[in-house]
């Protein structure tokens, strides 16, 4: 979190949040099924409130999916994760000709017994709400866990009984109610950091020992997870806890306010949803008399899990979760933890419990996978991790570390269904990353497991790799160089998958909610083995204003503009953002917008507004008219970029920030940065006509900035005057060591609709001045040794034509609406001209394979030279 709601929101938003859980406190609502009755009070004497009841009044509407795998539910135990039709394949992978259990998980039993048989256990958990390094849930996983798998029938009665000790110790604790600071007691124990760590130890524990506790062990069990399941149910940890409206189930309505569908993603909401799913599902009927704690599976897939598919199918859209690089993979991990769970109990029926029940019927999960490949860097480097090497990925969101982090706790789950349901090749290309992409690489993957810092990392690495399988594949094959993901509004791409890759990332999007930050219109560039430029990497809001210090858009690559002060104080982080002309954080007034983008061949071009990022006019601050930014990549090595910035007022700041790992040299327009391998960047200037170029320094943020972020310099480009409309024409090359930057130019319309753009070598590429502007035909002038022109910002797909002559030493070139050329999908029209010195001698033109051949341009004696000859390829 950021901070606290107070300190987020709006005193309109705060009000509305507050009023919501005044209601739920009281019992005027419930976010529990219907079917749910108020706890007997032997079971509720230490609930801070009585679990209030309601019946819903709207009609459930179901969606199905009859297509989906379905087993019937498991009445025996193990259920969860593992069921008992599993455990003779596992207990032939626990022998010792198997490394991971051998020289993993087992090296990470017997520490873990050893740290109880040294006395750390039970007793050195203090039962906080927070970090324990002897956390006794995890602990007690492990244990069960390896209950099930040894061998040995004696081994596994150890395990277990230290399982069991390990649990009752929390259980007869927590049964004594809720109080307020007091050891397992406390009403937040079951609902923040902690219960978001370890949370699944509680309920998987007891699934794995059924056979080992005792009929009042159960009974305690179930008085505690009845409790629990009602603290997460009302959780307030953050903003938009829970589905609402309360007490409805597989409606539409829970899906209709998208700010709170957009709060689904957030990793508490995510656990919680965990602990409920769990819980509910740990005992027998047999043994939660009325199924009372049974029944809350009915919240947790027909409320939560109903809104959470939902925000998956559409504004998480293409693989990536919202909340970034740190959060994202432990978040979308507490749902598979779930999931696998309900497909292992036999409660994934779609035709009961909806669509959202079948794990495999959304689309999101298998984009993971080449959301994750076409993120990380072309190459590992050496890193500040325990384990090596490792991959730089394109990063957005808070982070701590700046390096891929490990997948297993989604990816884990993920394997096992695909393992349960034969479907190898996304259970091969998962082996593959898990093997390979996080931090160490291949050679360090027993290092991960044996030493896991979350006990189940470990339990999920043994349970994904069968030690007969094969050795995973390469799911690189086949897989293009370009990638959209439409949720977040991310587009990635390479020039190839080798090493020394070029790549591009980009971000429009959405900022609505924790850990998300001002990073719209935002890119990075990589080249040779290194970044460039990217986003600066740091955990927004660990340190005063506790907001809008490395999260704000001057460290990621995109404008800052000048806005009206919002009102609120001075020490308020929203108030820091203004004065940095940052986006807004949670109450900006909209999304950021993806207008345009294409993959074309040799380009990357994307048209992203962000506008309503720079405005809150819940805070007063809304007098940004227009921002948007026009970037088009020329690979290998050149990056044009236009921006757009409005204002109603005149007279404040507008800039261009750029990240870079050196400090650069300002000479006149241009700004070279030349890295530690010599490698180079050229930042040229070319709009507007007056502005004002320095190196700026980095702040510290010492509590904030990532661990091995590399960028520590910025380039600042101010328009001089804070004109009220301005536009940014700037040129990024990439180099290599003692290279010449390539000759640059600008170029401006002379008629027709108004474009800027820019000529570098022999390439033009041209913006339109202003998006609202209709197209009325373009003609403009560039140099005649141009032989290649790309104009933007066209109609997508609509056709043109081109008429070109020679004006003195330059090639006149008018484009006008109609005609046998078309724009690309993403609004690009490319122009291939080839120059005729003499009228003697023809153009030599070279057909690419498979390319229809459109030629025009007059071909008449103009002083002995004829026009130009342009051709596209179509």
């Amino acid at each position: 979190m950021k901070n606290s709601p107070s300190q987020r929101h709006t005193n309109k938003a705060l009000a509305l949040f507050l009023l919501s859980a005044i209601l739920l406190f009281n019992g005027s609502a419930t976010i529990i099924p219907s079917s749910i009755k108020s706890e007997a009070s032997a079971a509720t004497s230490a609930a801070s409130t009585p679990m209030a009841t309601a019946t819903a009044t709207r009609t459930p509407t179901l969606r199905l999916s009859p297509s989906a795998t379905i087993i019937p539910p498991v009445g025996c135990h193990p259920r969860l994760w593992v069921r008992a039709s599993d455990l003779p394949r596992l207990r032939s992978w626990a022998v010792a000709n198997n490394p991971i259990y051998q020289n993993g998980l087992a090296v990470l039993a017997a520490q873990a017994k050893a740290d109880m048989d040294a006395g750390h256990l039970p007793s050195g958990d203090s039962g906080s709400i927070t970090w324990e390094q002897y956390p006794n849930e995890m602990y007690a996983m492990l244990f069960a866990f390896m209950s099930l798998i040894e061998n040995d029938q004696a081994i596994r009665d150890d395990y277990a009984q230290r399982a069991r000790t390990l649990l009752m110790y929390v259980m007869n604790e927590a049964a004594k109610g809720a109080a307020d600071g007091q050891p397992f007691r406390d009403p937040a124990f079951s609902i923040y950091d902690r219960s978001r760590w370890w949370g699944e130890g509680f309920p998987l524990t007891v699934d794995w020992i059924y056979p080992y506790l005792t009929a009042q062990d159960k009974a305690t069990i179930r008085q505690v997870f009845l409790r629990w399941a009602d603290e997460n149910m009302r959780a307030d940890v953050t903003a938009y806890n829970h589905p609402e409206p309360a007490g409805i189930l597989n409606d539409p309505v829970l899906i209709s306010d998208t700010v709170r569908v957009r709060w689904s993603a957030n990793n508490y909401y995510l656990a919680h949803m965990r602990q409920i799913g769990l819980m509910s599902l740990a005992l027998d009927p047999a043994n939660d008399p009325g199924g009372q704690l049974g029944a809350y599976l009915d919240s947790a897939t027909g409320a939560w899990l109903y809104v959470v598919d939902h925000m998956l199918r559409t504004e998480a859209e293409g693989g990536f979760s919202p909340e970034g690089w740190e959060y994202g993979p432990e978040s979308l991990g507490f749902m598979a933890h779930f999931m696998l769970a309900l497909y292992t109990a036999g409660e994934a029926d779609p035709t009961t419990r909806g669509s959202q029940v079948n794990w495999g019927g959304n689309p999101f999960w298998d984009a993971m996978i080449p959301a994750l490949l076409h993120s990380l860097s072309p190459r590992t480097e050496a890193s500040s991790s325990w384990l090596g090497d490792a991959y730089r990925p394109a990063w957005y969101g808070d982070g701590q570390h700046y390096w891929a982090p490990d997948f297993i706790g989604v990816f884990g789950p993920m394997g096992v269904f695909d393992d349960l349901r034969g479907n190898t090749s996304r259970l091969n290309a998962i082996r593959w990353i898990q093997t390979n992409t996080p931090p160490g690489g291949a050679s360090h993957l027993l290092d991960r497991v044996r030493d896991a810092e979350v006990f189940r990392n470990a339990i999920l690495y043994f349970l994904l790799f069968d030690p007969s399988a094969a050795t995973p594949i390469d799911p690189h094959t086949g897989l293009g160089t370009t990638y959209y993901a439409p949720g977040i509004g991310r587009i990635l791409a390479r020039t190839d998958w080798g090493p020394d890759a070029a790549m591009l990332s980009y971000l429009i999007g959405w900022i609505n909610i924790d850990h998300q930050l001002a990073e719209g219109n935002q890119f990075g560039f990589y080249r040779h083995g290194e970044w460039l430029t990217k986003g600066r990497v740091g955990w927004d809001g660990s340190q005063e204003p506790w907001g809008c210090n490395t999260g704000r858009s001057d460290y990621h690559n995109t404008l800052a503009l000048e806005n009206d002060p919002p009102d609120v104080p001075t020490d308020d982080f929203q108030y820091n953002c203004s004065r940095h002309g940052s986006q807004y954080l949670y109450v900006n007034d909209g999304d950021g917008e993806l207008l345009a983008h294409s993959f074309g061949d040799g380009y990357v071009y994307v048209l992203g507004d962000a506008t309503n990022l720079y405005n809150a006019t819940e805070l007063g601050s809304d007098d940004i008219l227009h921002a948007s930014r026009s970037l088009f990549w020329l690979q290998p090595d050149v990056i044009i970029i236009y921006d757009r910035a409005t204002s109603a007022t005149a007279g404040r700041f507008k800039r261009f920030w750029l990240n870079l790992p050196v400090q650069p040299i300002v000479n006149g327009r241009r700004a070279t940065a030349v890295t530690a391998s010599g490698q180079q960047l050229f930042i040229t200037n070319l709009l507007p006509a007056k502005a004002d170029m320095a190196a700026v320094a980095m702040e510290p943020f010492p509590d904030e900035v990532a661990e091995d972020e590399p960028m520590q310099y910025r380039l600042r480009v101010e328009a001089a005057g804070g004109p009220a409309d301005v536009r940014f024409l700037h040129v990024l090359e990439g180099a290599d060591a003692g290279a010449s930057a390539t000759a640059v130019s600008l170029v401006q319309s002379t008629s027709g609709t108004s474009f800027d753009g820019a000529v570098v070598g022999e390439t033009a590429i041209l913006f339109p001045v202003n998006l609202d502007d209709a197209f009325t035909g373009l003609t403009y002038h560039a140099p005649v040794t141009v032989s290649t022109h790309y104009i933007t910002g066209l109609t997508p797909g609509g056709s043109y034509s081109v008429v070109t002559q020679t004006v003195g030493s330059a090639i006149e070139v008018t484009v006008s609406s109609g005609g046998n050329m078309q724009a690309d999908s993403g609004g690009v029209l490319m122009i291939d001209c080839t120059m005729a010195a003499d009228i003697n001698h023809d153009a030599l033109v070279t057909q690419p394979s498979g390319k229809r051949l459109d030629v025009w341009g007059s071909s008449q004696n103009n002083g002995g030279q004829r026009t130009a000859t342009c051709v596209a390829w179509r």
